[in-house]
């Protein structure tokens, strides 16, 4: 009589266990401590150590730990550092530059600029910092080189040189590329010169708080509203990560300068030719914090960050007499080889009003497949606690009345009429 009862309430029992047991191990929000199964810079699985490696201490330039970190390889778009120091220096923040006719063929991120058009310095640096949009940093490379990418080169060398690059760094594309769509095959940068480079980005308060910002909203030169989210997943998923760049091409692999805050200790990570750069940068800090701590540290040191990098803001109107800034027409603009993709596509323009923080999308999308996976749990938990109440159900006691047992009809033939 009490049997439907019970079950129901086993039920509701088991389904709230279910979605909770979804609800725990699925992803929580952004910035929560503890690693979930969606979280890009935690696995279980055996990846390769990355080609090259460095963790230093940021307001020291103490080298905590190397491997491999004095040889030049490609660096895909943590390049764009650099092209941001050099706009800096040499353009300022607040300045206007015009769009050069090359821009347009950088692939395969795309703010899809317009030869031209009129942009601010400071709006094509989040563009380039946040989701790798290579036409933006290809228009500050080579304003800032005086109008042309054999210009980018030689100030970059410059830059190079005050900031005390030490391992013959080869610096030809502001965006990073080394494929057949880059600048005179692209770059050539060591771990340690990177890290280098990182420092001096992070001195300069601006570029620090462009690289650590969720996003950023403006009205572009072409007059239309753009919004860029930033593409660092490591913000908010290591404990006090701040910055700064990722890079991915399939020359270099995956690369990654990353920098975090714990206590009153600054690293910077430096993780090139990478198969899982958001893993590589986690274990290398994790490590880098417990021997900064305990004091057991290289006797490397980086040079000081220079207290003013120098150069003069450069006013130039580009023309696009360049022979060196690509192909005659356009490249596809999906990725391809050579083409640093960063994990993403096509940046597309939206009005502001469309995007009121972060993109959340993929957490939304991984809250509703846990929500389905704590549900199938639930089903499954209800069904093999029916199938145990079933099995260990003592045997009960019949109360029914007792009725007379009928004989079948022939045995009741068969006896004689009593006399």
């Amino acid at each position: 009589m009490h049997r439907r009862p019970r079950l129901v309430s086993l039920a509701a029992v088991a389904v709230a266990a279910g979605l909770a047991l979804g609800g725990a191990v699925g992803p929580g929000p952004v910035g929560a401590q503890a690693p979930d199964p969606g979280d890009p810079t935690v696995t279980t699985a055996p990846i390769a150590p990355p080609r090259a490696s460095i963790v230093v201490d940021v307001d020291s330039g103490r080298v905590v730990l190397a491997s491999g970190a004095r040889e030049a390889v490609p660096p895909a778009s943590t390049t764009k550092i650099l092209t941001a120091l050099l706009a800096v220096q040499r353009l300022g923040l607040d300045t206007d530059v015009t769009v050069p006719p090359e821009a347009v063929f950088a692939t395969p991120r795309r703010l899809q600029l317009e030869p031209g058009s009129v942009w601010e310095v400071e709006d094509l640096l989040y563009a380039a910092l946040h989701c790798s949009c290579n036409d933006a940093a290809w228009t500050l490379g080579q304003v800032a080189g005086g109008g042309t990418m054999a210009g980018f080169e030689v100030a970059a060398a410059e830059l190079a040189a005050q900031l005390g690059l030490a391992d013959q760094p080869v610096l030809r594309d502001p965006a990073g590329l080394d494929g057949p769509a880059s600048i005179s095959g692209g770059n050539l940068i060591s771990a340690r010169d990177l890290a280098i480079a990182g420092r001096a980005f992070l001195a300069d308060p601006e570029l620090a708080a462009i690289a650590a910002d969720e996003g950023h909203e403006w009205v572009g030169g072409d007059g239309r509203p753009h919004a860029v989210t930033n593409l660092n997943q490591f913000l908010g998923r290591y404990e006090g990560a701040f910055g700064l760049k990722t890079g991915s091409t399939s020359r270099a692999g995956l690369t990654f300068v990353a920098a975090a805050e714990q206590g009153d200790r600054r690293l910077l990570a430096v993780v090139l030719g990478s198969q899982n750069h958001y893993a590589d940068a986690r274990a290398l800090l994790d490590r880098g914090f417990l021997l900064a701590a305990a004091g057991e540290v290289t006797d490397d040191v980086l040079p000081p960050v220079p207290d003013a990098l120098g150069g003069q803001p450069t006013t130039t109107t580009t023309t696009g007499t360049t022979t060196e800034a690509g192909p005659a027409t356009a490249p596809a603009t999906g990725p391809g080889d050579g083409g640093d993709t960063d994990g993403g596509g096509v940046l597309r323009s939206r009005p502001p009003t469309d995007r009121p923080g972060a993109d959340t999308s993929g957490d939304a999308a991984r809250r509703v497949v846990w929500f389905a996976v704590g549900l199938v749990a639930a089903l499954v938990v209800l069904a093999l606690a029916v199938a145990a109440r079933r099995r260990l159900r003592p045997p009960g006691i019949d109360r029914r009345p007792a009725r007379p047992r009928r004989r079948p009809r022939r045995a009741r033939a068969a006896v004689p009429d009593e006399a």
